[in-house]
């Protein structure tokens, strides 16, 4: 933008909306259209919570918050659609959908743990304590990244090298948080191998309907977020107002629906409903189908939010 445009508060004459760091109005219809789906999903989210409080609240709260973060990211971009120039709401809105999915990622993160002791650590590298308090931790670490980098950037709307700064700070987060899930994955994909290896097909074949139907759609909503972690790196490095960030159809299909669909997918295969064997078994035998009972509080596989057990 140039220096004209630094008093700049409404669309004018010497105030084109081509000015603004989009270059665009928002389009009122498909922003209002995932608000609101994100908020019914915060909703499903904030019921998951107290409903499956002993066993999921974390993955739930994490979610929660996720959910929350994009619809008010979203209300953001109404308020721009409504005047592009708007000072408030374009920081609100650039940090929130920088930082939200990291949410959701964080929360997938807390059911690896639980996979693991199901089908039994053995077959792991990594060992099982390992499964989820590391990823978690990294995938926060990505998100003051980019939460810090997203301020500074929203702060530098009219200063050039300030926004470069915090261009480069979120660049750096979001490419930490795509390595973090991407090494979440490798690690994933050896410990199916060495299942399947050693079970040979029985091992898939003999799951709970249930689920399958859970790993199926926390598997989609992985690769979904992580496709928009992809999508985001270019898009960052144009820098603020450049080309990949002025584009709507774009942002809308590989950040708005990717991570839109992961929410509902989170929200409509919560493991409360479809990984209950999970808290059944603590251990997947292949050669009985005696189920064992968790009595201790203890083994579920719920991260406690406040609890300084060690793990």
């Amino acid at each position: 933008m140039s220096d004209s445009t630094d008093d700049c508060n409404f669309v004018s004459p010497t105030c084109l909306v081509e000015d603004t760091v989009y270059g665009y109005t928002p389009n009122l219809g498909g922003n209002a259209f995932y608000a609101i789906v994100f908020a019914i999903c915060a909703l499903i989210q904030f019921y998951y919570i107290f409903r499956f409080w002993r066993a999921w609240k974390t993955f739930s709260v994490l979610t929660f918050i996720g959910c929350c973060g994009e619809c008010c990211g979203y209300i953001g971009r109404i308020f721009l659609h409504k005047n592009p120039w708007d000072g408030a709401a374009l920081p609100i809105q650039l940090v929130l959908l920088m930082v939200s999915p990291s949410f959701l990622a964080a929360s997938l993160y807390t059911t690896m743990r639980a996979l693991v002791r199901y089908f039994g650590p053995e077959h792991t590298r990594l060992p099982e304590r390992f499964w989820t308090w590391p990823f978690v931790t990294a995938d926060l670490v990505g998100f003051f990244l980019q939460c810090g980098g997203g301020v500074v950037a929203a702060a530098g709307d009219r200063n050039p090298s300030l926004a470069d700064i915090g261009n480069a700070i979120m660049i750096f987060g979001v490419s930490f948080q795509a390595v973090i899930m991407l090494v979440a994955a490798v690690l994933t994909v050896d410990f199916a191998w060495r299942i399947v290896r050693r079970h040979v097909s029985r091992v898939f074949a003999d799951l709970p309907r249930d689920l399958k139907i859970f790993l199926l759609a926390m598997m989609a909503a992985f690769l979904l977020i992580l496709t928009r972690c992809v999508y985001r790196i270019p898009e960052l490095a144009g820098g603020v107002g450049g080309h990949m960030m002025r584009q709507e159809v774009e942002f809308m299909i590989f950040d708005g629906l990717l991570i839109l669909l992961s929410a509902i997918l989170l929200s409509a295969a919560h493991p409360g409903f479809y990984a209950g064997a999970l808290q059944i078994s603590k251990v997947h035998n292949y050669e009985s189908k005696t189920p064992v009972v968790l009595d201790d509080r203890s083994e579920t596989y719920d991260i406690e939010l406040r609890s300084s057990q060690s793990v």
